[in-house]
């Protein structure tokens, strides 16, 4: 839960304000009403309007209008504000019984946004017409810890890798999902990842997006060197507002801030935190011996700065850090698994708008990312760097044609050093081990174009190209992409994807190939779907799914070498179903079904990928009971992932162990996989500032979910290693200032 903060940094702009309850004798209220329109005099529903200063605020229905009562008096600021609307205050006086009455007209900024047509396998927020989740929902969603990631692993298609942030998405690997923000590739958002039995976290504020496109398939040619899913995001170019807010948790503590300057072109944001896990562990327990126990530090922020009427640059920088010892046994060593991980992530961002009916968004970003790990005689230094310049270009040929093009080139650098096993089955202190000095690095260079094409209002189809060139081996990929849209009418419509992905290896494989010749992995992409969507209140969803795979890397047992010579595929049904009942409740349903067969890195044969989650459900549920009280509810319920069994052993006298024999690569599953997490949260006003406090219990049947399988020295015996995420509770407040 150390990222529910997050939500509650701008949350009073995103609900219904509490408004104490006194004795009216004591005080007398005041009514402030009125109506809020946009060009032409339209309604504008969905506004948030409060009083500076204080939680006294509402929202505006269909017809604009708005009302509430304040205890407050004097002179005051009222701010109007509207995501892709100019924000707006006025000052207004406070007599006590005297009613005020506001008729306000708020425009939409002027710098042009790029639209968003929703395709196929997309689920969405922001400025478009098929919104399907939003940022509050996604702090709402009991289990998710306002955890972006792992909300989206409530919607069909995608996973959760060990109970943690890191997900894959119809089969495939998770360094199959890529994150964009702002332009930039963002390859190490979370803390604690790939770490034995810690659960991993994002590092991502969803409360300072403006957009979210979350596609598991069928993506855009703008998206190069993935294969699986993309996971696009839009921060806001400029806070929003001017504040603090302080979070005190039983795990974490964090302060947040932000800043907008009375002329509105300059802003900043900062936000520090720390986790401190020993009064989670006191009242919960510890599952596991940690020496030490999971620690981490974050400090980001950002600087904002419009430039003439439609530019805006923005800077932004993040650091992190975790560290943690826990305890592992395996047949070959018992003791401590030690991780430590340092990300840095910086990014410049520029948006102009030349004219108005052109988009320039440009941006230069680097990232690294330091881990030192150590288990028995494993002792590794890994460094990773990514820099990137990227530029986009947006033109509005008609009201029924957009051009996009653009270019990125980006560097990657590996470097490993220090001890390795020879043998993977024994890790002792004093096994058969190999020094390492590992350097590698090269760039690539992406170029795409692609056409918006609204054949009528019913009827768009997106066809693009592009085509990508890497240094290290000399290959070139071209991959034609289209996808389409139909509207039955405006209750139904029907949406497909066709086109052709690659993903280039990691470099860690170009180590270990011939000559650096790899080629990159491919997957063709075949998408048809149906929506039903009723103004976004009653939502349902069909998808189905086929992914054809070729040039996958695999071991090649002859020459030792890990050669482009791998296939597979993907094939399934995606269902969704979601509904939302005026202020009070908001719940969906999703169900995945997947086949997936690979052969790749180890396996031989076509074998079940490694993430191949036959039947996939989750249910969510987050109902108002008030204005101030809100309650939710998740389940989750899925075949267990597949395994590659030990089926017998046998000794090795130069070596002292005993070597396993291992049956066919992922012929066994793990259990059925169940959860159900609850949560609260109550809205409030303390020492006359808005105040929140959150109550969450995850797991609550205290499920034996498996993180994986050990065995004993001679693997006769199979030992169940339990994932710690068991039944918790966690308690926090949160204060505004």
């Amino acid at each position: 839960m150390k990222k529910i903060i997050l939500f509650f940094l701008l949350i009073i702009n995103a609900v219904p304000a509490y408004t104490q309850d006194t004795d009216s004798t004591e005080s007398e209220l005041t009514l402030i009403s009125g109506y809020v329109r946009g060009e032409r005099d339209k309604p504008l529903e969905g506004v948030n309007i409060v009083i500076k200063g204080t939680i006294d605020g509402s929202t505006t229905d269909k017809k604009g209008y708005f009302e509430f009562e304040t205890e407050e008096k004097g002179n005051h600021k009222l701010l109007f504000t509207l995501q892709e609307y100019e924000s707006k205050t006025i000052d207004i006086e406070i007599i006590p019984g005297q009613n005020i009455n506001i008729d306000l007209i708020i425009r939409k900024e002027e710098a042009k946004t790029e639209e968003i047509i929703v395709t196929a396998s997309s689920f969405t927020s922001g400025s478009n017409n098929a919104v399907t989740l939003t940022p509050l929902e996604i702090v709402r969603i009991p289990g998710a810890d306002a955890d972006i990631y792992r909300a989206i692993t409530t919607f069909p298609g995608s996973n959760q890798v060990d109970e943690g942030s890191r997900i894959t998405v119809r089969g495939g690997n998770p360094d199959e999902v890529l994150t964009y923000i702002d332009l930039a590739s963002l390859y190490n958002p979370f803390l604690f990842d790939q770490t034995f039995n810690v659960s991993s976290y994002s590092t991502i504020n969803p409360w300072g997006l403006k957009g979210i496109n979350f596609t598991s398939g069928g993506f855009s040619a703008k998206y190069g060197n993935v294969l699986s899913a993309v996971l696009d995001l839009k921060s806001y170019d400029m806070p929003q507002s001017t504040g603090m807010f302080a979070w005190m948790g039983l795990a974490n503590a964090s302060l947040d801030g932000v800043y907008l300057s009375k002329e509105r072109n300059f802003g900043a944001t900062f936000s520090l935190g720390k986790l401190f896990l020993e009064p989670y562990f006191a009242i919960n327990g510890k599952y596991s011996e940690y020496s030490p126990i999971p620690q981490s530090n974050q400090l980001g922020g950002t600087l904002s700065h419009k430039i003439g009427k439609t530019g805006i640059i923005k800077m932004y920088a993040n650091y992190n850090d975790d560290k943690v010892g826990i305890y592992n046994e395996s047949p070959t060593f018992d003791g401590y698994f030690n991780s430590s991980t340092k990300n840095i992530f910086s990014n410049i961002k520029l948006t102009v708008a030349p004219s108005s009916s052109t988009l320039l968004n440009a941006g230069i970003s680097f990232s690294g990312n330091n881990r030192d790990i150590s288990y028995g005689i494993i002792s590794t230094k890994t460094d990773n760097t990514y820099s990137k310049a990227r530029v986009e270009f947006t033109k509005n040929l008609t009201s029924k044609i957009d051009i996009n093009t653009g270019a990125e080139y980006e560097y990657t650098g590996y470097d490993l050093s220090g001890i390795v096993p020879l043998y993977s089955f024994n890790i002792g202190n004093n096994a058969p081990s190999l020094n390492l000095d590992i350097s590698e690095k090269t760039g690539r260079l992406g170029i795409y174009a692609e056409s918006q094409i609204k054949f009528s209002d019913r009827f768009f189809a997106i066809p693009g190209i592009r085509a990508d060139y890497l240094t290290i081996s000399g290959n070139i990929s071209y991959d034609p992409r289209i996808s389409f849209g139909y509207q039955i009418n405006n209750l139904n419509s029907v949406r497909g994807a066709a086109g052709i992905y690659h993903q280039y290896p990691k470099l860690d494989y170009f180590v270990r190939s011939p000559e650096n010749k790899l080629n990159p992995e491919e997957a063709v992409h075949y998408i048809l779907g149906y929506e039903y969507n009723n103004d976004n209140k009653l939502i349902f969803r069909v998808e189905g799914f086929y992914k054809d795979y070729k040039d996958l890397v695999l071991y090649n047992r002859r020459d030792l070498y890990y050669r482009s010579e791998g296939d597979g595929y993907a094939a399934g049904v995606d269902v969704f179903l979601k509904a939302k009942i005026a202020n009070k409740f908001t719940g969906w349903i999703s169900y995945s079904y997947l086949d997936s067969k690979r052969k790749q890195y180890e396996s031989q044969n076509t074998a079940p990928s490694n993430y191949d989650i036959t039947n996939n459900l989750s249910v969510v549920g987050s109902y108002n009971l008030s204005s101030q009280i809100v309650f939710g509810a998740t389940v989750k319920l899925s075949t267990g992932k597949p395994y590659t069994p030990v089926t017998g052993s046998y000794y090795d006298k130069e070596q002292g162990v005993y070597v396993p024999e291992y049956g066919a690569t992922n012929s066994a599953r793990f259990p059925v996989y169940s959860r159900v997490d609850m949560n609260a949260q109550y809205i409030f006003s303390l020492l006359g500032k808005f105040a929140v406090a959150v109550i969450a219990l995850n797991n609550i049947f205290n499920q034996n979910n498996i993180y994986d399988y050990t065995y004993n020295y001679n693997y006769t015996e199979q030992k169940e290693i339990i994932t710690n995420n068991r039944r918790t509770l966690y308690v926090g407040l949160g204060l505004q200032f």
